[in-house]
């Protein structure tokens, strides 16, 4: 059942309706950062093949599914001050379609093209509806200069925008090059309607956007690291059907249990072990 606990106002609700996005500055502080990056930087480490690198190199460009293999971003994933607002943006029950931690590095980072979550995860992974959104957590300061995302504000009102796929097979979902990138006259056509905006913010921020928003980034030519772990919700009326899609659970997770806020505070809890 979800929990009747609202923590953005009207207007808060009501901007990320009209524009697909939304921005929390500082909701979780510099200590409580530094343990969800050391936890990343363990991930980054792991020999997993949940991880993938930056073409022609070993720099990591993110990995897939810690939720499901780490007890910490198992519980990190139910905090409140995550699930409530997913809760409220989407009027339902959660639970985690897909988790990610993508990391920008300062210099090495390489574009992503512009395109739709839902698409892969329509076409992908067989879900219904765009009833989903993303929680990105900021593990850096976001600035102008190292990469930050960027929206075509109310792009998610365009519904999906059907592309052609450049290869077949799930594992094409996860190169550089994009399986359904947004074609240039699509994005001219969208932009000239509704502009483009840049999100920023300091790192403990955190960005929220519809799954159908129209979003890409430019590479990090910084020397600043660009680092964001993603949380992607989804209603649990709109999962998959049994059986949909081939891409592995680390990729769309199958159990679309309805998530409870988590027992205790996991940052705190880890922050002795992770010496923050």
């Amino acid at each position: 059942m979800i929990q009747h606990s609202n923590p953005l106002t009207e207007e808060e609700v009501e901007g990320y309706r009209e524009r697909g996005f939304l921005v929390q500055e500082a909701v979780f502080s510099p200590a409580e950062v530094e343990v969800l990056k050391r936890h990343a930087q363990a991930e980054f480490d792991l020999d997993s093949p949940r991880r993938t690198f930056e073409e022609g190199t070993d720099v990591v460009r993110g990995v897939h599914g810690s939720h499901l293999c780490d007890e910490f971003f198992a519980d990190f994933v139910r905090v409140p001050q995550l699930l409530l607002v997913a809760r409220q943006l989407l009027a339902a029950d959660v639970y985690v379609h897909q988790f990610k931690i993508n990391a920008k590095r300062a210099f090495k980072g390489e574009v992503w093209e512009w395109h739709q979550d839902f698409i892969y995860w329509h076409l992908e992974d067989g879900m219904p509806q765009p009833e989903a959104l993303s929680a990105a957590v900021f593990l850096d300061d976001v600035t102008e200069f190292n990469g930050p995302l960027i929206f075509i504000p109310g792009s998610q009102d365009a519904g999906i925008i059907n592309v052609d796929a450049r290869e077949e097979g799930w594992q094409s979902t996860l190169t550089a090059d994009l399986k359904y990138a947004l074609t240039s006259e699509t994005l001219q056509t969208l932009a000239n309607e509704n502009g483009l905006v840049a999100p920023k913010g300091v790192k403990g921020s955190v960005l929220w956007f519809h799954c159908n928003i129209a979003h890409g980034s430019a590479p990090n030519m910084s020397p600043f690291d660009r680092r964001l772990l993603l949380v992607t919700y989804n209603n649990v009326d709109n999962a998959p059907a049994e059986g949909a899609g081939s891409r592995p659970d680390w990729l769309s997770n199958r159990s679309s249990a309805a998530l409870e806020v988590v027992d205790g505070d996991p940052l705190s809890r880890t922050a002795v072990d992770v010496g923050a």
